[in-house]
């Protein structure tokens, strides 16, 4: 009964400390963690491309070729890792064109479907949200950079062609004849690329709410305006759009926040945020209106056409909807996935994750870059925090509280009770009791007859704890942007050692050797806690995307990404990461004279910067500003240095020629004028 008293004292007093150690000393990151992209699994379904009998979609970090020759039961032929994160998907012939977040453009080879190879990729750009494929040409949609011109005649060494900056963030894109039709934001942008070169700002649209998707048939932009519907522009003449006609929903549907857009002879499908596919009547261009909808359970993304089939992406899946009566369209089809991913345990050669809509998943990660999904339990609500303890798992869900699963026979999973915990964010199991954190606090579970646990105790706290592991001597907790190192030496007396703040705040955290991994909004945090008086923090991996729980063993560190599924990364602290040089310029191309900011964005700590501008000036800021008075396409190169070395990294530049432009107050009378000037001159 004691031991059991100092285990509540311990986790009041984690708690206690979490809530007030908001002011605590803080530590200087140093950037340059070596860690490796392994394996990826699951993720949300984002984008979407339909060609022929199969389906290119967008999961998290991986591009899935699916069969959908029977589309009531599509079929996973193969998958391919991107790096970054699949927000777009267009095929033309035998590739695939990728806007793939940061990692910019990727070309994937696909002339054998069940063998996609990555073929190339053009990463010296932002962060790409979208693409239209036309030609030899890449139009790809780069946020603050606006539209971007990548030849991909050689798809094994795409280069830059052009740019135009589009005015404010350029989030989708269309092209069609000799125009590319750009939403930007509160407006459509109509550019010229009939010189790929130097594509010009045509005209624009306001479009009266948030542009996101934009599809175009004959004169006509049909825009997904989020909050503001519907939104149809007439193109017909391009330097002076006007807004055609407009389908609100009622706020009573619950619906009309539109994200994506496809038409298709008479009618324009919508993927809408709030849970469905719209299809809105637009034969009457001035006037659309409401035909029919599907509710999809989930949050639909994007949106593909063929035939008589949506296939609409959500935080599930990808659903293939029957629009063959567009009154009442019915469900043919859909493929499912490990969306949105809480947390993860990992235990031998399985990974158990958290799925918020889907309970338990079970991975095979015996083969760390090929992790396959081996079982699952549907915990009935919306599953958060787990801790894995010989056969059973302890998942916490927000509806069933406490659910406890056996998992001896991983590809059958079983339930062997459960308890009511009013909700549950994170779990930690030791001994006979089961740890669970949740909104009033924290509650004790005896968990010694796992089909009958049964609330041992509770204490209701204020503020945040978040994670918590025990490792030896020491218990790391975290929460408000912080982590608390207590030594538990005592458990009668418990002694806070020491801590560090983040910018960011922390969730889950896992202790492997001397590091501490420590999820948050931005990805992953690396601490050094060989001294636990005075915890480093030695760097970050972002590129797993937001991310709740993590769970590392042995050399390996297993994130559950919120959106982007199951991310192993292969870790080794000790050694110095490869340098890598990186930046970002406020514009890419303009007319001179043009006046650059130039940011340096290489991931690890710095210590020289040497900027060639490739007009013959250079500089030694770390984020310079630079003009460039004549027209040219210059190759800026930006090369850092530190104590592992050096590294490169170069960017384009085009600077154009100012149009020749009449000046406002030339009139006819001024021409006539000068004309009658010339003409007696000459007699």
């Amino acid at each position: 009964m004691e031991m059991n008293r100092q285990k509540i004292y311990l986790f009041m007093f984690v708690a206690f400390l979490a809530m007030t150690t908001g002011s605590a000393a803080g530590a200087t990151a140093t950037p340059g963690v070596n860690m490796e992209l392994m394996g990826h699994f699951g993720g949300q379904i984002d984008a979407v491309d339909i060609v022929g009998n199969y389906a290119y979609v967008g999961q998290g970090q991986d591009l899935l070729i699916l069969d959908i020759t029977n589309s009531s039961s599509p079929v996973l032929v193969s998958k391919i890792m991107t790096k970054g994160f699949v927000n777009d998907i267009k095929v033309s012939d035998n590739y695939a064109y990728v806007a793939d977040g940061d990692s910019g453009l990727v070309i994937v080879d696909i002339s054998n479907s069940s063998s996609p190879i990555r073929e190339g990729s053009y990463d010296d750009i932002g962060s790409v949200r979208g693409i239209s494929i036309s030609g030899n040409y890449a139009y790809v949609v780069d946020g603050n950079n606006g539209l971007v011109v990548i030849d991909v005649s050689n798809p094994s060494s795409p280069i830059l062609k052009g740019s135009c900056n589009t005015g404010e963030r350029a989030k989708s894109v269309s092209v069609s004849g000799n125009y590319a039709y750009v939403t930007d934001n509160h407006s459509l942008a109509i550019v010229d690329i009939s010189n790929p070169s130097s594509p010009i700002l045509k005209g624009s649209c306001d479009t009266g709410g948030l542009a996101y998707g934009v599809s175009v048939s004959g004169n006509y932009a049909y825009i997904a305006d989020w909050d503001n519907g519907l939104v149809i522009v007439d193109i017909s003449n391009p330097s002076s759009p006007i807004l055609k006609g407009r389908y609100a929903p009622p706020r009573s549907t619950n619906n009309g926040y539109f994200l994506s857009v496809s038409v298709s002879g008479n009618y324009a499908y919508l993927a809408d945020y709030e849970n469905a596919l719209v299809i809105v009547d637009v034969s009457n261009s001035s006037s659309p209106t409401f035909k029919g909808s599907y509710d999809t359970n989930g949050r639909a993304g994007d949106i593909s056409i063929l035939g008589n089939y949506a296939y609409v992406t959500n935080n599930h899946g990808l659903m293939i909807i029957d629009i063959s009566n567009p009154s009442s369209p019915i469900l043919n089809g859909s493929y499912n996935s490990v969306g949105s991913v809480y947390g993860v345990s990992a235990s031998g050669n399985y990974a158990y994750v958290t799925d918020w809509d889907q309970g338990l998943m079970i991975v095979d990660i015996s083969n760390p870059s090929s992790p396959t999904l081996k079982g699952s339990y549907d915990t009935g609500g919306r599953a958060r925090g787990i801790s894995v303890l010989d056969n059973c798992a302890y998942v916490v869900d927000d509806d069933s509280g406490l659910v406890i699963i056996d998992i001896s026979n991983p590809s059958s999973p079983i339930i062997k009770g459960s308890c009511n915990t009013t909700g549950g964010l994170g779990v930690s199991v030791s001994g006979n009791y089961a740890y669970v954190t949740n909104n009033r606090g924290l509650v004790i579970v005896d968990i010694s007859n796992p089909s009958s646990p049964i609330i041992k105790g509770s204490h209701n706290i204020t503020g945040s704890a978040c994670g918590v592991s025990v490792s030896d001597n020491y218990a790391y907790v975290t929460g408000n942007h912080s982590l608390v190192i207590i030594d538990i030496s005592n458990l009668s007396s418990p002694i806070m050692k020491g801590s560090c703040n983040f910018t960011e705040s922390t969730w889950g955290i896992s202790v492997s050797g001397n590091y501490a991994y420590i999820t948050n909004d931005q990805g992953l945090s690396i601490v050094d806690i060989s001294n636990p008086s005075s915890p480093n923090i030695k760097g970050s991996c972002n590129s797993v995307g937001s991310a709740w729980g993590v769970s590392a063993s042995d050399n390996y560190v297993y994130v559950a990404g919120i959106g982007n599924g199951l991310v192993i990364l292969k870790a080794n602290p000790e050694k110095p990461a490869h340098l890598v040089a990186n930046f970002s310029s406020n514009i890419t191309s303009g007319y001179a004279p043009l006046s650059v900011q130039f940011n340096d964005s290489s991931p690890q700590t710095v210590t020289a910067w040497n900027w060639d501008f490739g007009d013959g000036d250079n500089s030694t800021n770390q984020n310079p500003v630079h003009t460039y008075s004549s027209e040219g396409t210059y190759t800026v190169n930006l090369t850092i240095r530190n104590a592992n070395g050096t590294a490169s990294k170069t960017r384009e530049i085009n600077v154009q020629t100012a149009p020749h432009t009449i000046p406002d107050r030339f009139n006819f009378l001024t021409f006539s004028i000068i004309l009658l000037f010339l003409c007696k001159k000459s007699t």
